[in-house]
């Protein structure tokens, strides 16, 4: 019985090789059935390149050093320009102060004048008789009027030194 037994063992022993060789030409027909994707993912050549750390900083220095100078020239140009702005705007901000205190004195004086006018300009105070009184009434007149204007030139003058003034150029 023993040559029986071996030739069994033989013919069972040769069925799991075939079983096994079958399941492993199943396993490798799943593993290569992708094969013509992998053949082209693998032959495509790289489209980025790595730059090495010092050559992207050298890169940035030197664009920085090109780009700096030329940034500061355009804000140092901007900074005067703007502060000639803000000197114009003060200079006619004081202009219009001026003009408007010379219109008020103005307008003040013009209701002076307009009430005494009556009285003093080009007719003689009745009663008076005499024409070179009138003449220095008017003449005291207008160095009144020109004190009233220099005051408030001054008055202005001292508003707008309280006005933190910009530095020179």
């Amino acid at each position: 019985m023993a040559p029986y037994n071996s030739l069994a063992s033989c013919v069972e022993s040769l069925s799991a090789s075939v079983n096994l060789l079958d399941e492993s030409f199943k396993t490798l027909d799943e593993a290569a059935h992708d094969l013509s994707r992998l053949q082209k993912v693998l032959s495509i050549s790289k489209v980025f390149g790595l730059v090495p750390e010092s050559d992207l900083e050298n890169a940035k220095q030197n664009v920085r050093k090109e780009v700096e100078p030329q940034i500061s020239n355009i804000i140092t140009k901007v900074q005067n320009e703007v502060s000639k702005l803000e000197r114009k705007k003060m200079n006619l901000v004081s202009k219009v102060d001026l003009q408007q205190v010379r219109l008020e004195t103005f307008q003040g004086s013009s209701r002076d004048s307009i009430g005494r006018g009556v009285t003093f300009r080009g007719r003689v105070v009745k009663g008076s008789g005499d024409e070179s009184k009138v003449a220095r009434l008017k003449l005291l007149q207008n160095k009144k009027e020109r004190l009233k204007y220099s005051l408030s030139r001054l008055n202005l003058q001292q508003r707008l030194s309280m006005i933190p003034s910009l530095p020179p150029q």
